[in-house]
């Protein structure tokens, strides 16, 4: 019987790191669940300048908080063999590497994580002999990050949760939203409260008290309450 060879393996395939990638899920086992689903938030908040001509709201989404190495260390060291300071010190040797390679104008790629390359700015101008351009004051505007597609598979299966009508929006509505929002709210009471406004225009109580004061100030609404307990009527 004729034996048939198994196709070599591509050179980058062969790469150590990608030997680590294709094995990540033997070597490192999470204490958590992989399958558990998680939940991001997101707002709807109103869009300014140029990008209002194109779409009227943009999605945020909610940082719930910072995580630090420290928490990453401890799930990390109670799921292999690694120290914290085996891990500190990997984290920081990668940073150091990952900066001369960028310095040197290389694109690094972290298989299962993705590429890091740099973002250039600087101040255009034209030589008036040979009307070629060039750039003054040429400096690192960002650091540029591409997730692999490994990367986005990790992430798993998700569930997005709106929070806009939840907590109110942090921003400050539209001039056309506030002045539609006063009549219907005067011709449904001749008083308001900051409560009734932040309700009605979808605000967080911190705004609704700064849209208040800011009408209060333009005299389009008159305070006849205490100052501690604002009550206003039409001007």
């Amino acid at each position: 019987m004729k034996r048939i060879l198994p196709k070599p393996k591509a050179a980058a395939q062969q790469h150590p790191f990608y030997m680590l990638t294709a094995l990540g899920n033997g070597i490192y086992k999470p204490l958590y669940n992989n399958k558990r689903t998680m939940t991001v938030n997101y707002k709807l908040l109103r869009t300014s300048g140029k990008l209002a001509g194109r779409t009227a709201l943009r999605i945020i989404p909610i940082r719930k908080e910072v995580t630090g190495i420290e928490k990453l260390c401890q799930r990390i060291q109670q799921a292999t063999s690694l120290t914290t300071a085996d891990i500190i010190g990997t984290v920081a040797a990668l940073k150091t590497e990952l900066a001369e390679e960028l310095k040197s104008g290389n694109t690094v790629h972290l298989p299962g994580i993705g590429f890091f390359s740099l973002a250039l700015k600087g101040d255009m101008y034209e030589d008036p002999k040979t009307h070629r351009h060039h750039l003054r004051n040429v400096a690192v505007c960002k650091i540029r990050f591409r997730p692999d597609k490994d990367f986005h598979e990790a992430l798993g299966e998700m569930e997005f949760e709106n929070k806009t009508y939840k907590d109110g929006t942090p921003s400050l509505p539209m001039r056309p939203a506030v002045n539609a929002a006063l009549k219907e709210l005067f011709d449904e009471s001749p008083i308001i409260t900051v409560n009734g406004l932040r309700r009605r225009l979808n605000l967080s109580t911190t705004y609704a008290y700064q849209l208040a004061a800011q009408l209060e100030r333009e005299k389009k609404i008159i305070n006849i309450g205490s100052r501690y307990r604002k009550i206003y009527r039409k001007a």
